[in-house]
């Protein structure tokens, strides 16, 4: 093995036997980031690790020294399982290296070099990265140089992240050291690989943990599509196209992938820092709701054919059928005077309407100003489209019919000439046109749920769609933005999460709805629409169990309207509020709509009358058949269970012979099935919120959020 004794000769690479200190080299397993690595043994304690020493070219350079001490120290303050340990620094003869844990595998760049990946695979990965990243963002590290090559994939299935080597620390008090890596990283200075830099990166500017989530971005683009998201024929091309150009649409390189994700990852690939996802946990949290969610990634279970070798699985999804047509309220009294000593206005004082009646599904409804008119989305082409209708009238007017793609969530403007809206072409964004149609123009390259502010100058909008199900989010760190009409300016009012906003008759307050820290709750909120101020202080209307949505003021702004199933069924509610300060006067009131499940709320600005969609639907779990051998779906669907239950989030048990769920309506409980359909049994049986049932590795208990205790808290039940 060599002698002991003998000290490496800097002229040479490393070879077995050499000694550093009490490390003793095996082999060399080659070059990462700042320096060489080594496979070696540690004499004092038996073994193995991984040496990484200053390559010759940069051991005379001071600054690129300074980085890998730094590196050295700045990753071994971290305990994160998704980055690599680092156990020691220290400098022998002259020589300094750092040793780490020995990892076997191979990095996620020769795997992509290998195979296309599965989106599960994909987002796993992903995942696993986004939390080393949020770990090394606590401690104010930022990696500056994520990459394939930088992310190792070890034989026992964990994900590691390598070489931060190019780490900018921004904040560790009372470290002189650290404080140096700042000026060594100034901006001016673009640092990073090509190709997975931020637009921030390439033009010199500041860094922060928002850039790496760019980098993981590209990096998912990548793992999903086989390709790179900027990549060029030069270097320079590449870094133009980073800052200028947008990736081909992920959707375009494989169409089954889920659309939530498609979102996800063109969210990390903003320009704007301020548009990207604001924490690494948070789109950690959200890669994994992908692959959690019944909606958007089926759950799976595994079960060998009779007729085949080859293993089968059996993918279990949630079908959803929803009809809905519009419906019209509209009060004989002025709101100011339907109210009697807090007592809801009288149904024989109201007058429904039933708008639409085509069998095709109808929602995002939107009042004209004074009420004779309504723009809304049906799918009666074949794909969403707005359609312009007289209330009380059946000629049904298609403003969209020239797009081929989606036209979704219309809002008329102030004074009725223009409709802003969501739209997919060109990439999709806000856009505006007019009443009829004609100068279809686009505001912004992101957003959804537009909301005119009274003056018609400018538009608020959400970050994240607000879908026909309250109950199901994409992720939970939406956004909210205002637009300038006339000049297209863009500004982010809030950072806490909003979504479906709606600006007040007056113009002092913006009211939205987001999702409590727990991921359960939902409540309504208001800002202040001119504060800039991104931290600014949001001002709660609810903050109790109940889920609350979709907010609309009433036309003197007394009131917000909103959607609740604080009452059994999902309808429409209303509190008094101060729309100067957004503070509520009272507790909640139902208005009652005949409807079991009312959605999408409009009202109109002169008079007081309120469109909404009246949805039905039935739920069922369904079965299919698929070979992963072939990648397809060989046999299904089979009905695993259905009807009236209405339920978004369900379980299968490790053994696969059951599914647990839960229920939404007047009761939400908790309830299991067989697979095959047989024993629906009935876990939970009281009024308490019985929600998100997840069985235990051993299959004998289930787990559930509930309300029970007055808050939100797990809570288990044994299965049987």
């Amino acid at each position: 093995m060599g002698n002991p004794a003998a000290q490496p000769d800097r002229s040479n690479v490393l070879g077995p036997g050499d000694h550093l200190g009490p490390y003793e080299i095996v082999a060399p397993l080659g070059a990462g980031g700042m320096g060489e690595v080594y496979r070696a043994r540690d004499t004092r304690l038996g073994r193995e690790v991984a040496i990484k020493i200053v390559a010759e070219r940069a051991s005379h350079d001071p600054k690129s020294l300074h980085r890998f001490e730094e590196e050295a120290k700045a990753v071994a303050a971290l305990s994160d399982p998704n980055i690599l340990a680092i156990h020691d620094f220290r400098t022998e003869n002259g020589v300094s290296f750092a040793v780490m844990e020995l990892l076997r595998g191979e990095s996620l760049y020769d795997r992509l070099a290998r195979e296309k990946l599965s989106w599960r695979k994909a987002v796993e990965i992903g995942a696993a990265v986004a939390d080393g990243l949020a770990c090394a963002h606590a401690h104010g590290i930022v990696h500056r140089d994520l990459k394939p090559a930088n992310i190792f994939l070890t034989s026992d299935g964990h994900v590691k992240i390598l070489d931060f080597g190019l780490a900018k620390a921004e904040r560790f008090e009372g470290s002189e050291s650290l404080s140096k890596i700042e000026t060594a990283s100034q901006p001016g200075v673009a640092v990073g690989t090509i190709g997975y830099m931020a637009p921030e990166q390439v033009s010199g500017a500041k860094v922060d943990a928002r850039t790496d989530i760019f980098a993981l971005g590209c990096v998912l683009y990548e793992m999903l599509s086989g390709e790179r998201a900027f990549q060029r024929s030069s270097a320079g091309e590449t870094l133009a196209a980073i800052l200028r150009d947008e990736p081909r649409d992920l959707a375009d390189t494989d169409s089954r992938l889920p659309s939530t994700l498609v979102t996800i990852v063109r969210r990390c690939l903003q320009k704007n820092p301020e548009e990207r996802f604001q924490s690494a946990r948070d789109l950690a949290f959200d890669l994994r709701s992908i692959v959690n969610s019944s909606g958007s990634s089926p759950a799976i279970r595994a079960q060998t054919s009779a007729q085949s070798p080859r293993t089968l699985w059996i993918i279990l999804g949630i079908a959803i059928a929803i009809s809905a047509f519009i419906g019209y309220a509209i009060s004989s009294l002025r709101t100011t005077a339907a109210l009697k000593s807090g007592r809801l206005l009288r149904r024989t004082q109201r007058k429904f309407t039933q708008l639409t009646f085509q069998s095709a599904l109808e929602l995002y409804p939107s009042l004209s100003p004074d009420g004779q008119s309504f723009v809304y989305v049906t799918d009666a082409s074949g794909h969403p489209a707005i359609c312009l209708q007289r209330v009380g009238g059946q000629a049904v007017t298609n403003l969209t019919k020239n797009s081929p793609v989606a036209n979704t969530q219309p809002s008329f403007s102030p004074d009725g000439t223009h409709i802003a809206f969501r739209s997919e072409r060109d990439g999709g964004g806000i856009f505006v046109m007019g009443a009829t149609g004609e100068s279809v123009r686009r505001l912004t390259a992101f957003g959804y749920n537009p909301s005119w502010s009274p003056d018609g100058s400018e538009i608020v909008f959400s970050s994240e769609s607000a879908t026909a199900n309250p109950y199901v989010r994409g992720s939970f760190n939406a956004t909210l933005w205002d637009v300038n009409v006339a000049t297209g300016k863009v500004q982010l009012l809030t950072k806490h999460d909003g979504v479906q906003p709606s600006w007040s008759p007056h113009g002092d307050r913006i009211a939205f709805w987001a999702t409590a820290s727990n991921r359960l709750q939902r409540d309504i909120f208001t800002i202040a629409p001119h504060t800039p101020n991104p931290d600014q202080t949001i001002v709660p209307v609810t903050n109790d169990p109940p889920l609350d949505w979709n907010p609309i003021w009433s036309a003197d702004g007394k009131y917000l309207y909103f959607g609740s199933d604080r009452d059994g069924t999902t309808n429409l509610f209303r509190i008094r509020i101060d729309e100067r300060s957004g503070e509520p006067n009272g507790a909640p009131i139902p208005v009652s709509l005949p409807a079991k499940f009312a959605a999408h709320f409009s009202a109109a600005r002169t008079v007081e009358a309120i469109a909404y969609s009246s949805l039905s639907s039935t739920y069922a779990i369904q079965e299919y058949d698929f070979d992963p051998e072939k990648g397809a779906i060989v046999q299904g669907p089979s009905v695993v269970f259905d009807g009236s239950f209405f339920f978004t989030v369900f379980n299968v048990s490790p053994d696969g012979k059951q599914i647990a769920f839960s229920s939404r309506g007047a009761q939400e409980d908790v309830f299991t099935i067989n697979a095959d359909g047989s024993d629906l049994r009935q876990l939970t049986d009281d009024p308490e919120r019985d929600r998100v049932p997840s069985w235990s590795p051993d299959g004998k208990r289930i787990y559930f959020y509930s309300d029970r205790g007055g808050r939100y808290e797990t809570w288990c039940i044994r299965s049987d």
